[in-house]
Order: C-alpha cells, then sequence, then structure tokens
C-alpha cells in the first residue's frame, strides 16, 4: 500500500481519475493520476523515481487492481503525459519505461529536458550558477548550494518523446491542453470532462516554487500570474486535482489565495527594499531558517521577486559605480 490512500474521482462519460499519492523525496509527496476511459488507460506523472517512489508507484498499480477492481496492467496503458519537467514528476520514466512502451507526451517546452537531459542539465547548472554568484551568495555558499541543486539529476538519463504538446491541444481526443508557464517553461494543466488536472499551476497551498527567468526561459512570476487568470476564466470546473496535496473543490477559491499570497510577498520585497539588499539578503529576510535544498529554492523565489519588480522599474541598483567597477559585484535592489 502507498503512504496516502488512493482517491477515486469521475468526469462525465464514466471517466474514471484515480489519484496515487508517491513519496518522491523523504519528506515530499506528490500525486500521479490514472485516467481510465474505456479501454483506454492514461498515466499522468510518474514520481521521481528516488527513493520509495518507484515502489509506491507500483503499489499503487496493484492496489487498482485490488482494491478498486480496475482490470489494468501497465501493458494497458496507452499513454503517459508528463505535466511538466521538475524531477518529482518525470523522474520515474525510467522505472516507468521497463514496465510499458507507451507513448510519452510533454509541452515543447520541456521536452529536450526529457530527449535531451544530460545537455539540458550542463545549461542549466551553469544558469544556476551565474544566478547564485549575481544573487550575492558567499563563496562557500555557492559551493554548497550547487552540490544541492546536482544531487539527483543525474539518475535520469534521456528518454524518447513521441508526442509534442502545445496549447489548445486535444491527446487522444479527451483531454484538453492549456499550457500554463510560470513554475516550469512547459508546464501544462490538462481538462478532462468537469475536472481540471492541475499539475503544479494550481495546488492547495499558496507557496509554489517560482524560479526566476533569468535561470530558466518562461518561468518566473510573470509569466505565473497571466497563466493563473487564463485558468481562472475557464467555466465549468466542478474539481481541480493538483500535483501535490488534497483535490480542491473551489478551483477559482484556490486561485484566489494564491495570487494574494504572491501579491504579500512582493510586497514583502518593497518594504525590505527601503534599505538596499542582495537577492541572498532579502531570501535570508523572506524565508528565515531555510536550510539545505530549501535554502536553494528560496534563493530562486526571492529572484523571481526582485525580476518580477525590477523589470517594472519598482527597483532600482543602489551600488552601480561598484558594479561598473567590479563585475562580478552582486547588485544591491532597493527603492530609491
Amino acid at each position: 500500500m502507498t503512504t496516502e490512500p488512493i482517491t477515486r474521482h469521475e468526469a462525465p462519460g464514466g471517466i474514471r481519475i484515480y489519484r496515487m499519492p508517491l513519496r518522491v523525496f523523504p519528506a515530499m509527496m506528490a500525486n500521479v493520476y490514472v485516467v481510465i476511459a474505456g479501454d483506454y488507460a492514461a498515466l499522468i506523472d510518474t514520481g521521481s523515481g528516488l527513493g520509495d517512489s518507484t515502489t509506491d508507484l507500483r503499489a499503487a498499480f496493484a492496489d487498482l487492481r485490488t482494491d478498486w477492481h480496475e482490470p489494468l496492467t501497465w501493458t494497458d496503458l496507452r499513454r503517459v503525459i508528463i505535466t511538466h519537467a521538475h524531477i518529482d514528476h518525470y523522474g520515474g520514466l525510467t522505472a516507468v519505461r521497463s514496465l510499458t512502451d507507451a507513448p510519452i507526451a510533454v509541452h515543447e517546452l520541456d521536452r529536450r529536458v526529457l530527449t535531451h537531459h544530460e545537455e539540458r542539465l550542463t545549461l542549466a547548472r551553469h544558469a544556476v550558477s551565474v544566478f547564485l554568484r549575481r544573487s550575492g551568495a558567499p563563496p562557500q555558499k555557492h559551493v554548497a548550494l550547487m552540490q544541492l541543486y546536482g544531487w539527483s539529476k543525474d539518475l535520469f538519463h534521456s528518454v524518447d518523446v513521441a508526442t509534442t504538446l502545445r496549447d489548445g491541444d486535444t491527446i487522444d481526443d479527451l483531454f484538453r491542453v492549456y499550457h500554463v508557464p510560470g513554475h516550469c517553461p512547459g508546464q501544462i494543466c490538462l481538462h478532462v470532462g468537469d475536472i481540471l488536472l492541475s499539475a503544479d499551476h494550481v495546488l492547495p497551498q499558496t507557496s509554489i516554487f517560482l524560479p526566476p527567468e533569468s535561470i530558466t526561459l518562461a518561468t518566473g512570476l510573470d509569466h505565473y500570474l497571466k497563466a493563473l487568470r487564463a485558468i481562472d476564466a475557464l467555466p465549468g470546473i466542478r474539481l481541480a486535482l493538483g500535483g501535490h496535496g488534497e483535490p480542491m473543490i473551489d478551483l477559482h477559491r484556490s486561485i484566489g489565495r494564491i495570487v494574494e499570497a504572491q501579491q504579500q510577498r512582493l510586497d514583502q520585497v518593497r518594504e525590505l527594499c527601503s534599505e538596499p539588499h542582495t537577492t541572498y539578503q532579502l531570501a535570508a529576510s523572506l524565508y528565515p531558517g531555510a536550510t539545505g535544498y530549501d535554502e536553494l529554492l528560496a534563493l530562486q523565489k526571492a529572484g523571481a521577486y526582485v525580476e518580477y519588480l525590477d523589470m517594472r522599474g519598482e527597483l532600482t541598483i543602489a551600488n552601480l559605480d561598484e558594479m561598473q567597477a567590479d563585475e562580478l559585484a552582486p547588485p544591491r535592489y532597493w527603492r530609491g
């Protein structure tokens, strides 16, 4: 059995959606979904492939047969859809590939992470390193955070992708695709009947990881808020099922809470920047006590807020002369 129970949700036309929580990291759960419509079955995301994740996934699949009486085997899958290219959602593909040859689908902006993983990892490491230097992270901290960044990513190897998705596509005459960048360049939501599989775009909690676009294009707060507004405008959504956490019975209320939380963070940055701060200093104030990998995530989130305000001319560089004299000097942002 998995560490949390499977739940079943039904869409019009007898479509069954099974939410299967997996332990993707020691302190993190993520949801994988199996969608069944007649003799068609699709797996949505695969877990991380780390620790207990694949064991949980295999156990959940077995529970569909024993506890839910679904005569489903791995070879019955017609499709594997990856909602976005973060390791907790696609890392299990290596194990899944040994169980099924169902074609893989992913959005075009995340495709290269799966098909050219080693190349993408090298480029991403470089971008994160440049960001850490510009953030003002001390050299020893820089080294430690870079070691954390790459700790699990070498465990995945490139796979073939059969179907490249774009906004507005329909997959297998069942899922409508919505491209919702911000959290990840190729993040998608999937609309089936009156249910939205919202992946990590809309979650029950309001703390959502947003890297700055200076690290990865099509991420950041500006893209995220625009994509939230697009999903908020969808009519007739009865239930939203996210990539983490419990089902959401009021999608629009969940989006409202998220937007409010993002605005509160922006206000905090504005207030802090009444005095000059590096991004590293801002992260320490916004997320006190963050350690380990959480510290790296916090620093990137702070970078996304700084980027959003700086793009709108709300922040200026207090140490411009220093930066002109030393290209390694990190910018210190303020509202002066």
